[in-house]
């Protein structure tokens, strides 16, 4: 009722409007000023009334919520105004009083379950919130990358002798010339320089120091130092084991492995069949010694024996029987195979394997302790993979979670299986460091254990006040002298697993001082961890978007209306055009 009162009103004052304009003396500009005077007319009505429309909105655009994360934009939040907006971190939620901070993922939701969607803008999430958030449809918007290194790897552990190499890839979006440099005990032990937009580096030095010390990289620009990153490094005296090696016939694997090892200063003994009962030996730092039958005489002198399973399987059973014994007293075993074979040997009940029927890739990516390398597949190769069981422990995987390699416990010693049989294509391609790290893991988890080894996984940056997940295969574990929280793991049962939260930076011991931990502060490697984050988020939101359902979402209308501003706009150019043409006309 009250518009046609609005509409009447106007449309009388438009009439006496068109009749002073009319009988106006001054004919010029008559149609103009008519016009002019319509549409204010309009505007005026618009103003009184505005235009309302009804959309289409749908049950998942008025369930969804914006969650910040480090590394957001504002600009992007333009489009969500009058949306709710949350994040899990404080400076975020201090910067902007539209933000409202979630201190705990799961309470937040218990008392929020109306939201079904969550942008998440920035770097992306933790660990620790994605499974918060699990069930929940996420859409991921990344922020690029800032200036800096944003990718970092380097070998925190190594033995005297052995070469340090950092690898890593710096974003360079200014394309400005940037130096970096390896700084160690006060001297440039090497350089690299970054032109282009983005690129990967590399430096490398061999240590002489023993111990622990923190190294550091540098990037310059001109003579600006833009950034400086600790790179901690733990050198420890080597410790080589004798090794006794039954290969089944000469091979590249047999050849290269052994080139390695007597470099870096093992003991090796090396047994190669020719032919049936003909056998070659070699021997490399260490005395000769007859190899022809295998006692308990001889598997005294040796800390672990390599065997290829077609050599282990033509052991008398005699041989077979010394061999389980002296695992039983210490030491370790580690059989290389490419095929499931049959037989009754001691080892074959340990491990249980499986053919899997998926086209054979051309490369792999393998994970181990931490570290990750990418390996070429040898053509004509079969693809298996050791199946998970209680009391054993897998140390290698590919990038889909098949175990490579795996060991299990034989009274004081070790048998781990090893289906890798072409490692030497790492030393081929020049990637020296992931075969040598390679080697030195599965022999250390491999071979005679001379002291308590503590086994523990963490992330390569670890940062004060952030969760880190420590396992050991002991019963206790503590760090700088207070006991740690242990669990049993639900499958590997040797193994404990407890949740660490550092609250101080540098050097942290682990058991005594027989391992270390290097905490960073919460401002190192913000380029890297960001990287990492988007990775890992993407990776995510990814997998959640594969494995949930396509969903077909109700609709609902809502009323809607033009913004009057348009109109008061359109009312002051009306208006001000009939002042102007009345004083100038």
């Amino acid at each position: 009722m009250d518009q046609i009162y609005i509409f009447i009103a106007l449309a009388l004052l438009l009439a006496f409007i068109l009749f002073k304009e009319i009988k106006r003396e001054n004919k010029s500009n008559r149609i103009l000023r008519i016009l002019a005077s319509i549409f204010a007319i309009i505007a005026l009505y618009f103003i009184a009334s505005p235009i309302k429309y009804k959309r289409q909105v749908s049950v998942k655009e008025t369930n969804s919520a914006i969650l910040l994360t480090e590394g957001y934009h504002k600009d992007s939040l333009e489009s969500w105004k009058g949306r709710s907006i949350f994040t899990t971190e404080k400076e975020i939620a201090e910067k902007n009083k539209n933000v409202k901070h979630i201190g705990d993922i799961n309470k937040f939701l218990s008392s929020n379950s109306k939201f079904e969607i969550f942008h998440v803008y920035g770097y992306g999430l933790e660990n620790h919130e994605f499974e918060s958030l699990r069930g929940k449809n996420l859409i991921f918007h990344p922020s690029v990358l800032a200036d800096g290194i944003s990718s970092i790897n380097w070998s925190n552990k190594i033995r005297s002798g052995e070469e340090l190499l950092i690898q890593g890839s710096y974003n360079n979006l200014e394309k400005r010339e940037i130096k970096l440099v390896l700084q160690g005990m006060g001297t440039n032990l090497d350089s690299t320089f970054i032109e282009k937009e983005s690129a990967n580096f590399e430096l490398k030095c061999i240590p002489k120091h023993l111990n622990k010390a923190v190294y550091s990289l540098i990037a310059l620009a001109g003579g600006d130092t833009i950034v400086k990153e600790d790179l901690p490094i733990l050198v420890k005296a080597k410790e080589p084991m004798r090794i006794l090696i039954l290969a089944a016939s000469p091979d590249f694997e047999h050849k290269f492995l052994k080139n390695w090892l007597s470099e870096q200063g093992y003991s090796l003994a090396i047994r190669t069949t020719i032919s049936t009962n003909k056998f070659n030996s070699e021997f490399l730092n260490g005395s000769k010694i007859d190899l022809t039958h295998i006692n308990a005489t001889l598997l005294n002198d040796f800390d672990m024996l390599i065997g290829d399973i077609q050599e282990l399987a033509r052991l008398s059973n005699v041989e077979s029987q010394v061999l389980q014994n002296q695992i039983n007293l210490g030491m370790g075993l580690l059989i290389k195979t490419d095929a499931i074979e049959s037989g009754s040997g001691f080892y074959k009940k340990a491990f249980s394997l499986q053919e899997n029927k998926k086209a054979i890739p051309k490369t792999m990516n393998l994970t181990w302790n931490g570290q990750e390398a990418t390996k070429n597949i040898i053509q004509g190769s079969t693809l298996l993979s050791i199946m998970p069981q209680s009391g054993t422990q897998s140390l290698v995987k590919n990038e889909l979670g098949d175990i490579l390699i795996s060991s299990k416990l034989l009274g004081r010693g070790k048998i781990v299986l090893s289906l890798i049989n072409d490692t030497y294509t790492w030393v081929l391609g020049n990637q020296l460091n992931d075969y040598s790290s390679f080697w030195t893991y599965v022999l250390q988890k491999a071979g005679k254990k001379k002291e308590l080894a503590v086994n523990y996984i963490i992330p390569q940056i670890p940062i004060i006040n952030k969760e880190l997940q420590l396992s050991s295969d002991s019963l206790k574990l503590n760090i700088n002298g207070d006991q740690l929280a242990l669990i049993q793991d639900p499958v590997l049962q040797f193994e404990q697993r407890g949740s660490w939260w550092p609250e101080k930076t540098g050097w942290q011991s682990i058991d005594n001082e027989k391992e270390w931990i290097y905490v960073f502060d919460e401002s190192a490697w913000k380029g890297v961890r960001a990287a990492e984050k988007i990775k890992n988020t993407k990776k995510r939101w990814m997998l959640e978007k594969k494995d949930s359902i396509k969903e077909k979402f109700a609709h609902s209308i809502y009323e809607d209306q033009v913004s009057a501003i348009w109109f008061y706009i359109l009312f002051l150019l009306c208006c001000t055009y009939l002042w102007l043409e009345e004083k100038l006309s």
